[in-house]
This record gives structure tokens, C-alpha cells and sequence, in this order.
């Protein structure tokens, strides 16, 4: 071997110590690239603009970024691919209580959200209870979706028809709309949407799936059977046997094709039938959800980032939180290209300018209605996301709607959400 003079000995070790003092290591010897699992948004023009901030960040920091997107049924099983493989992105998008089912396989982001809180405030309900895990952050809320009434207006109208308040009256009219050819489009299905319209029917009557303790399952009660006799006949008399099938772009399609005359979802369906400047676009309009004898309740969709610890580049997927969701002029470029679909999260952005862009927007403000994750009373845990993941409730009303005796299919339903809290 060559021997080292004094002065290249002198020269290696004092860039070494300067390296150690630093903290960081040289740039050639950093991982530059992150990779980004995300799902596809129901407003596409979020995702485009996704994109766009992506690039903006690779030119500002030299961090590349690779963003994917898949559909978000698909997520559940994507995520547990990458957590049996210890590999795949290093960020996953997540929605509703998986931060607690992955609670072990995750970064603690606290310091993330004690930045954004700081700007932006607190976050709000349900997404603190759904990321902030038994006292740590395991993901950064981004932002959140409600779910309300999407209906055709000019049916209504030309038909004489009440806007309705309750979930009662959404059977009286959609009698009616049944008659016209335009039914009411409620999944009953293994899918998303499903659970997002039975947890307000079930709640607005008093009911619930598992008690406050988290333990107790609750599901078998008088106000179930309620539920599931208001299924059964607005089934019969209001909708169509298609909506055993669909997905949770179903509903969607049917009021932007013309079909169906009233839906429960976000506002995703209008903004799909604006911007593809639809002939059922003019028609469609908003209402608040609906009310029962214990109040008006609605479903709440908090969406987070979370950073898997087998990602050899977390302090560089940290960076990428930092500018999409701490630049304040970031965020609020990418809330608006959502169109009030992807709500900001944090209390201080709740009137947001963007709810102001459409007249149509006017109802997108949880005003008299309480908003909930999944699971509610319960606590949040990761066994409200199993019993979410093998979509229980649709699952019981699907039984019920189909044949099976009322009581028989609550009685199902309560031995698969004990089954799943003795897991």
C-alpha cells in the first residue's frame, strides 16, 4: 500500500471531524429520493396538483420524489405487503384509524405536528383521535373530508319535493324519486361508503357498535333493529338492488350519469360533473346530512401521512411534510386545487377561502352536525379499523336487506365484533 503523507492524513481527518461536528453527512453520501404512496383522490385535480408541488420541491431541496397512487380499497392491502416485506415507500397516505393498526411499524412524527399546530392550531377532532396514538403522533393529519347529502335540485324542484331533514323524510321523498326513475343511491356494500352512511343512521338513533369502554359491543340493541328496518325498506321502496354491488365511485357515477336523484357523500360527484361540464351538473346542489331522535351526526375522513421506520429516508420524507403541509402558501395551494373536497385539518384554516369559490359549496360547513371516525363512542384502536377492514355493518344490512331476519344478521354482526376485540 501507498503510505498516507502528514499532510493528506491532516486534511481526511479534519473533513471528518468536520462531518461529526455537523451531524450531516457529505450530500453525495445522502439518499436523495423518497417514494410516496397516495390514493386517488376523488377530486383528480388534487393529484395533479400533487404532482406539480412534487417538482417544486425536488428543484427547491435536490430531494427526488416518487409519488404513486392507487385506489384507496386497495391501500389496506398494500400497506400490509410493505409492513411483511419491510419494504416499499418510504411514506403511505392513511386514512381513518390505520395509524393505530400500524402503530408499531411507524416513525413518531410529533415534532411534525407540534410545528403545524403552532401555525395552524390544533388539529381537529377526529383527526387527533384517529393519528395521535396512546400520546404519540404515529402520523401527520392532512387533511379531512365530511360526508353530506348530494342531490339533483331540479328533480326536486320540478317534482314539488321537500328537501329533506331527516332520515325519515329521505324515505318519503325517495319513495317519490323511485317513481320518477331517479332512486336514492346508497351502497350497501363491502366498501368505504357503505360504513360512512350506516354510522349516521345508526348514531342519529341512539345506537352504536361497541360502548364507550372500547370493549363492550353494543351492536345487538333496539335502536339496531331501528336501523336495519329503515334499511330494509328504503331498500324495497327507494333504491335499486344494484347498490349490493357497487364501489364508492358508484353512487357518484349514478347521480352525474342522471340516475340516481340523492346520494350520501362528500362533495366529489359535483365537482367531477362541473369540471367534465356534465348536463346533470347545473341540477346538482347540497344539503346538510340528515337527523334522527338523538341528533345529527356525520362521518368524518381524516387523512394523514405516515413514515414507515424501515424507510432508509426518513429525515429526507420528514422534509417533504415540512413543504407540503408547513409552507402555509403550499397548503393552501394544494386545499384549493381539491375544490372543498380535502378540507384543511388544523382549526384555525376551518373557514378556508376556498369553501367561498362556489356557490355550491355553501353546505360544506359542519354547522349543527356532529362529525365522527369511524367506531364512534368507542375510543379509537386498531380494532376499530379490523372490524372497518371486514366491513361488518354493511355486511349486516346487506344480510338483512337480502332475507335474512333482522334479528339473525345484528346477532352475526355482534359475534364478529366480539371475535374481533378477543383477537
Amino acid at each position: 500500500m501507498e503510505p498516507i503523507s502528514r499532510r493528506r492524513f491532516l486534511t481526511t481527518t479534519a473533513g471528518l471531524a468536520g462531518i461529526l461536528a455537523a451531524g450531516v453527512p457529505p450530500a453525495r453520501g445522502q439518499q436523495r429520493e423518497i417514494s410516496y404512496l397516495a390514493w386517488n383522490n376523488f377530486a383528480p385535480a388534487s393529484d395533479k396538483k400533487l404532482a406539480e408541488i412534487g417538482q417544486r420541491f425536488t428543484k427547491d431541496t435536490g430531494i427526488k420524489i416518487r409519488i404513486d397512487h392507487i385506489a384507496h380499497a386497495q391501500q389496506a392491502a398494500k400497506y400490509a405487503s410493505e409492513v411483511q416485506s419491510q419494504a416499499g415507500h418510504d411514506l403511505v397516505e392513511m386514512r381513518m384509524h390505520f395509524p393505530w393498526l400500524y402503530e408499531p411499524q411507524l416513525v413518531d412524527v410529533s415534532d411534525l405536528v407540534a410545528d403545524l399546530e403552532k401555525k395552524y392550531g390544533k388539529v381537529i377532532s377526529a383527526g387527533y383521535e384517529t393519528a395521535h396514538v396512546k400520546g404519540v403522533w404515529r402520523a401527520v393529519p392532512q387533511y379531512h373530508l365530511f360526508f353530506l347529502a348530494t342531490y339533483r335540485e331540479d328533480l326536486f324542484k320540478k317534482a314539488g319535493l321537500p328537501v329533506p331533514d331527516t332520515w325519515e323524510d329521505l324515505y318519503k321523498v325517495g319513495k317519490e324519486l323511485k317513481k320518477m326513475g331517479h332512486p336514492v343511491g346508497i351502497p350497501i356494500s363491502q366498501n368505504y361508503d357503505s360504513i360512512s352512511t350506516a354510522g349516521p343512521v345508526l348514531w342519529s338513533l341512539g345506537g352504536m357498535e361497541i360502548d364507550k369502554d372500547g370493549k363492550t359491543v353494543r351492536i345487538n340493541s333496539p335502536q339496531t333493529v331501528e336501523m336495519v328496518e329503515w334499511y330494509k325498506k328504503m331498500f324495497r321502496d327507494c333504491m335499486e338492488p344494484e347498490v349490493l354491488s357497487w364501489n364508492d365511485a358508484s353512487n357518484n357515477e349514478s347521480i352525474t350519469a342522471g340516475k340516481a336523484g340523492w346520494i350520501h357523500n362528500p362533495i366529489s360527484a359535483y365537482l367531477l360533473a362541473r369540471n367534465k361540464k356534465m348536463v346533470t351538473a347545473d341540477g346538482i346542489n347540497h344539503h346538510r346530512s340528515l337527523a334522527g331522535p338523538q341528533g345529527r351526526h356525520d362521518t368524518d375522513v381524516p387523512r394523514h401521512m405516515g413514515i414507515w421506520k424501515f424507510s432508509k429516508n426518513i429525515e429526507a420524507s420528514k422534509e417533504w411534510i415540512r413543504y407540503l403541509l408547513g409552507k402555509k402558501e403550499v397548503y393552501d395551494e394544494y386545499i384549493v386545487s381539491g375544490d372543498a373536497f380535502n378540507l384543511p385539518v388544523y382549526t384555525n384554516l376551518q373557514d378556508h377561502p376556498v369553501l367561498k369559490t362556489d356557490p355550491k359549496f355553501a353546505a360544506v360547513k359542519p354547522e349543527g352536525v356532529q362529525l365522527h371516525a369511524y367506531g364512534w363512542p368507542a375510543p379509537p384502536s386498531d380494532k376499530v379499523q379490523q372490524i372497518t377492514n371486514l366491513f361488518v355493518l354493511p355486511n349486516m344490512i346487506a344480510k338483512a336487506v337480502t332475507g335474512t331476519p333482522t334479528k339473525e344478521a345484528i346477532a352475526w354482526a355482534e359475534n364478529e365484533m366480539k371475535r374481533m376485540l378477543a383477537g
